[in-house]
C-alpha cells in the first residue's frame, strides 16, 4: 500500500487533541495559537481514515464568507496530493481519494445544512454562532451515522461556547483542551508583552488568558445580563394562564424573525418565552403564535411591516390583522433611542432562562461595529445572528411600560380587530416624540 505524505505538523500542545477518542470535543484556545489550522488537519486525517461509506465532513463559522477566508486555503493545503479532482471552488467542496467529502459552510445560511448527514463537524468561532443552530440543524445531522463534532473558539463572555466548554471540562465522555496564553509555551514572553501593550487588558484577559469574566469588548447588554443572573432576575419565570400575554416581533425578511412574550405585574415585565427561525413564510409564524395558545393582549411589529410586499400586494400586519392577531406597530425611531431604552428595561425585567434561553444569548452577544481603519467600535449595531433577537427586545422596551401601565390600571385591552376601512397610522400609539419622553421617565 503506497504511503502518504500529510503536509502537517502538529503542535505538541495539540496532540492531546489529535488522539481523542471522545466522540464530543471543545477547544477553548487564545488567539495565534493555531486551533484552526489543527482542526482543519484533524478534520482531513479522519475524513481520510474513515471506513464509513460515502462520508461526508464539514467546516462550519459564523458566515461562509468568513468560514472561506480563514478555512478553505488551509483545507486547500492540507489535501493536495490525496483528493481526488481539482477543489469545488463554488461550493468549497472537496473530495478525497476515498470518496469522503469535505466541504465548508456558513452558520449564516443554516437551511444549506438542513436536511444533510455528516460524520464529523467542526463548529469554528462557536461564540459568534446563533446557539440554536446546534440542536436544530448540526446535532440532528450527526445522529443517523453518529458523528463527532469539535467546538472551537476564543472565550466571549459567559455566553453559549463558554457553557459548553464548561460541559466539557466537567464530562469525562467530552474531550476538553484550554489554552492560554500564559500557559500554552507558543507565544514567547515577548509576544505576550508586545501583545498586552497594544491591548486593553479586558482584551488581553479575554482573547490571550481565556478569561470569562472579563468585560467583553463593543457589547450593548453583556454586563447587565450578568448581573441580573448574579441577582436573579434572570430564572424560573414560569406562564401565567390567568394573564394576557404580549409579543414584540422583529420580522426578517432576508434573515431570521425574532419573538419575545411578556407578561406583566407589579413587579414589571416577566419575559416568559422567545421564539426565532429563518427563512420562514408568514404562515409559519401566525400558526406559531396561533399554537401556543397564549391570550394575547397585543402583538407589537416593527414599523416596515406595514409596507406591501410584492408578491402578495398586502402588507405583514394587514395578513396578521386578517388572521386575528392582535397587532400593534412600533413607531420609527432611531436605533439608539431603542438601545438606550432596552438598557433601562433590562434591570426591570425578568427572563425565564429555559425558554428564553437563546433570546438571553443574542442580548448577551448584541454588540457594535469594529472599525478596522480606526481600530474603534463604531456606534452602530454589528449586524450578525444576535440582531433579531436583540431588535425584537428593543420593540418591547418600547412599548412594555406603556402596556404596564394599562394593565395595573386594570383597563380592557382589547384586540385590535382590522374595521372594513381603516387607517394604518391606526395602529401607531404614539409619535416618536412621546416615546422620547416616555423613555426618560423609565
Amino acid at each position: 500500500m503506497p504511503q502518504i505524505a500529510l503536509h502537517y505538523e502538529p503542535r505538541d500542545q495539540f496532540l492531546p487533541f489529535h488522539q481523542r477518542s471522545q466522540r464530543w470535543s471543545a477547544l477553548l484556545c487564545h488567539r495565534r495559537a493555531g486551533k484552526t489550522v489543527a482542526a482543519v488537519n484533524d478534520l482531513v486525517l479522519r475524513a481520510l481514515y474513515t471506513k464509513k461509506p460515502k462520508a461526508r465532513f464539514g467546516y462550519v463559522g459564523p458566515f461562509r464568507q468568513q468560514a472561506k477566508e480563514i478555512a478553505w486555503e488551509y483545507l486547500k493545503e492540507a489535501t493536495k496530493d490525496i483528493r481526488k479532482g481539482e477543489p469545488r471552488e463554488s461550493d468549497l467542496r472537496i473530495v478525497l481519494h476515498n470518496d469522503a467529502v469535505i466541504q465548508i459552510y456558513g452558520a449564516d445560511n443554516p437551511n444549506s445544512l438542513r436536511g444533510l448527514y455528516f460524520d464529523g463537524l467542526i463548529v469554528d468561532e462557536y461564540a459568534d454562532i446563533r446557539p440554536s443552530i446546534w440542536g436544530e440543524v448540526l446535532l440532528p445531522a450527526l445522529m443517523d451515522r453518529r458523528g463527532w463534532a469539535v467546538f472551537v473558539g476564543t472565550i466571549k463572555g459567559k455566553n453559549h461556547f463558554y457553557q459548553t466548554t464548561e460541559k466539557a471540562r466537567q464530562d469525562p465522555d467530552w474531550f476538553y483542551m484550554c489554552l492560554k496564553g500564559s500557559e500554552s509555551g507558543i507565544l514567547d514572553e515577548e509576544d505576550l508583552a508586545e501583545l498586552r501593550s497594544q491591548m486593553s487588558e479586558a482584551q488581553y484577559q479575554q482573547e490571550i488568558e481565556c478569561n470569562p469574566n472579563a468585560a467583553v469588548q463593543g457589547t450593548y447588554y453583556s454586563e447587565i445580563i450578568s448581573r441580573m443572573e448574579a441577582e436573579g432576575n434572570i430564572g424560573d419565570y414560569a406562564y401565567d394562564p390567568h394573564e394576557m400575554v404580549h409579543v414584540s416581533a422583529d420580522l426578517g425578511f432576508t434573515d431570521s424573525t425574532a419573538f419575545w412574550f411578556w407578561q406583566l405585574d407589579h413587579d414589571g415585565p416577566i419575559l416568559i418565552d422567545y421564539y426565532e427561525n429563518d427563512g420562514q413564510p408568514l404562515d409559519h409564524y401566525i400558526g406559531m403564535l396561533r399554537d401556543k395558545n397564549y391570550d394575547y393582549a397585543d402583538i407589537w411589529l416593527p414599523h416596515d411591516a406595514v409596507a406591501k410586499t410584492l408578491a402578495t400586494k398586502r402588507s405583514t400586519v394587514e395578513q396578521m390583522l386578517d388572521a386575528g392577531l392582535p397587532c400593534k406597530v412600533v413607531p420609527r425611531m432611531a436605533v439608539q433611542h431603542g438601545i438606550d431604552a432596552a438598557r433601562m428595561m433590562l434591570p426591570a425585567t425578568r427572563i425565564d432562562q429555559t425558554k428564553c434561553h437563546d433570546g438571553i444569548e443574542a442580548l448577551r452577544a448584541y454588540r457594535r461595529t469594529w472599525n478596522d481603519k480606526t481600530q474603534q467600535y463604531a456606534n452602530t449595531p454589528l449586524h450578525d445572528w444576535a440582531s433579531n433577537g436583540a431588535d425584537a427586545f428593543r420593540y418591547f422596551a418600547l412599548v412594555s411600560d406603556a402596556a404596564k401601565a394599562k394593565e395595573i390600571a386594570r383597563e380592557n385591552v382589547e384586540p385590535l380587530i382590522k374595521p372594513p376601512e381603516y387607517s394604518l397610522d391606526d395602529l401607531y400609539e404614539a409619535k416618536e416624540e412621546d416615546w422620547r419622553s416616555q423613555i426618560i421617565r423609565l
